[in-house]
């Protein structure tokens, strides 16, 4: 097979998969997540296909150095594996018998949602030849179009999920209702056909500086549409992380646009400054009208004062074997979700429930925190040393923690951590050492806001979650840093740092 076959092979292979993503997403929502094939979810399938398919035709490629660090990394991955089940399976399981240990479930997951990014990453890496700066910048625009469109589309049409229903109810109102609703803004949020609205919003929260950036770099009036309808999607999603996300990613490039222009590292483009600051203008008005801040603004803060004395007198001289009668009678008042004490219940460990009933009620309103406590617990009373360096498990089947990080310490450990998400920041490191050796040549609009969109998709994953072990943001996280990867190399001499 020639070389220039090979390319167009894997060129195509990745564009299928990149550009696929969004509807295997919505695909999630619908029975066809359930189809199989050798025990696989069609779904999961095609990406290992894909990846694996394009992943040989790049070994045929390479010199054998650069196979073998491939190669080097898998076995570390396997000896972390084979390390990681070891211990797992000596968790006592009378402590969360939820824990269902399993080492193919477990292997699977590992390989399927933090391998093959990784794989992708490698992949292109050492396809900078194929992946250029403009087939990134093309399945940008699509991704942003299919998703933005989709959302706006629905929620007019009135056949929406709401981001805030995991029942997949759908919106009885849309975006014509903003000035008549006089209810809870979350049933105004949509969140189109796609699965999770934190997914999503940590994907679209990665895509809007680049979005910015082709306003700039292309001047045309689809650009304009482009971060409209994004950041008009964004405040329908509903959340946080998307609605704030889209305002503030919009002022800190505008900040960044005027200062280059300023030291003169970048020339001024008198459409992108008409059209992004009246745009702006338009969607912050927008957004400042949207039941997603309306909300926020009329929502009064949560009150922790204390409503019933009793529920407290009566934890002082308590029989700790009828706490369960307390815990029932008085679970409002200390603020415990019924879902928590579900997932770990109170007559396994009563003394712990004892504490949270007696702490500041504020910590215990706040989901992750009370996920945090009981998976500490968890960790503590399973007393092996081991489990912070290993962790103990996906397959221990404990609630997500919604904080990346955190949530991957405790279900892989530390040397976990080091080798499923640590090599994101280490290709990170060498782009900016690389980076600033020609820092005047990467001193410009596209490099601050491609680093931009993988910087957000890291610290997003520490406050809100929903990056790291889900399939999808870690993909597109992924595709930021091989653009990323793109730009530093187009700016920098090839033979400056070789790896």
């Amino acid at each position: 097979m020639r070389k220039l076959d090979k390319n167009k092979i894997i060129k195509i292979l990745i564009t299928v998969l990149l550009m696929w993503l969004p509807f295997l997403d919505m695909l999630r929502t619908t029975a066809f997540k359930d189809i199989e094939l050798f025990g696989i979810a069609l779904i999961e399938l095609g990406n290992i296909l894909i990846i694996g398919v394009s992943l040989i035709l790049t070994f045929t490629k390479l010199k054998l150095k650069n196979i073998m660090k491939y190669v080097l990394f898998l076995v570390i991955v396997f000896v972390y594996i084979g390390l990681h089940y070891f211990n797992i399976i000596k968790f006592d399981t009378n402590i969360f018998p939820r824990a269902n240990f399993n080492f193919i479930t477990e292997t699977f997951y590992i390989l399927r949602v933090y391998i093959l990014p990784l794989t992708l990453l490698y992949i292109l890496f050492y396809n900078r030849d194929i992946f250029n700066k403009a087939f990134y910048f093309n399945i940008i625009k699509w991704v942003i179009a299919v998703i933005s469109f989709s959302i706006i589309v629905l929620n007019i049409l009135k056949l929406s999920y709401i981001s805030y229903s995991p029942e997949k109810g759908h919106v009885l109102y849309n975006i014509f209702d903003y000035f008549l609703f006089q209810g809870d803004y979350k049933q105004l949020s949509s969140r189109g056909f796609f699965d999770s609205a934190n997914e999503l919003s940590a994907i679209l929260f990665m895509l809007m500086p680049m979005n910015i950036y082709l306003l700039y770099k292309e001047g045309k009036k689809f650009n304009v549409i482009l971060y409209v309808s994004q950041f008009i999607a964004m405040v329908l999603l509903g959340t946080r992380t998307s609605a704030y996300g889209a305002l503030l990613i919009s002022i800190v490039s505008l900040i960044a646009y005027i200062l280059l222009v300023i030291l003169k590292e970048e020339n001024r483009k008198e459409f992108f400054e008409i059209s992004f600051t009246v745009s702006s203008l338009a969607c912050i008005a927008f957004l400042c009208i949207s039941p997603f801040m309306l909300g926020r603004m009329n929502t009064n803060s949560p009150d922790f004062s204390i409503k019933d004395q009793a529920a407290y007198t009566d934890l002082e001289n308590i029989d700790i074997k009828k706490l369960d009668e307390l815990m029932e009678k008085y679970k409002s008042e200390y603020m415990i979700d019924d879902l928590f004490l579900r997932t770990y219940p109170l007559k396994g460990d009563p003394e712990f429930w004892l504490m949270i009933a007696k702490r500041d009620k504020s910590l215990n309103n706040n989901s992750r925190i009370i996920k945090t406590d009981i998976l500490n617990r968890i960790q503590e009373r399973n007393n092996n040393p081991m489990d912070k360096w290993f962790g103990m498990g996906y397959t221990l089947n404990f609630l997500d923690l919604e904080r990346d990080y955190f949530y991957q310490y405790y279900i892989f450990g530390i040397l976990g951590l080091l080798v499923l998400i640590a090599p994101y920041f280490i290709v990170l490191i060498y782009l900016a050492i690389k980076g600033f050796r020609n820092f005047n040549k990467n001193f410009r609009f596209i490099t601050i806001l491609g680093c931009m969109s993988v910087l957000l998709g890291l610290v997003i994953a520490y406050y809100s979650g929903h990056v790291f072990g889900w399939v999808s943001p870690m993909m597109y996280l992924t595709m930021f840093l091989g653009l990323l990867i793109c730009i530093i190399y187009d700016n920098c001499d090839s033979k400056e740092v070789r790896v």
